[in-house]
């Protein structure tokens, strides 16, 4: 698993995201993981960034992707990416890193059982 930790009052691009997942996969050894984006206060993002930060290519590595934010801002755009843009992986918004790598584990025992066949 990884947790990406955004610092507060960053403006996020296109370029980073794009910066970023690169170093995620070349970190994770291009083996799929679970990714954790715990988003500082007052971050903004681009719309380019907003529209293409979802793109399949960029989440070629990503099992699920977990959001954690404490803003009502943040939260209505979490919800617009996910219902509006559908990420190609299972993606969730959460108030706290604890829930969010509960629901990983959750998964991650789904997916024992799936291939176990019970």
């Amino acid at each position: 698993m990884v947790l990406i930790h955004y610092h507060p009052k960053i403006h996020l691009t296109f370029d980073m995201i794009k910066e970023l997942a690169e170093n995620n996969n070349r970190m994770i050894n291009f083996r799929p993981c679970y990714m954790c984006s715990i988003i500082g206060q007052g971050l903004t993002i681009e719309k380019e960034a907003r529209e293409k930060g979802t793109d399949p290519e960029l989440q070629k590595y990503t099992l699920a992707s977990a959001i954690v934010q404490d803003s009502l801002a943040h939260r209505i755009l979490g919800n617009f990416i996910i219902t509006v843009q559908r990420p190609t992986v299972p993606t969730k918004l959460f108030t706290s890193t604890q829930d969010a790598l509960k629901w990983f584990d959750e998964l991650r025992k789904e997916t024992q059982q799936k291939k176990s066949g019970h």
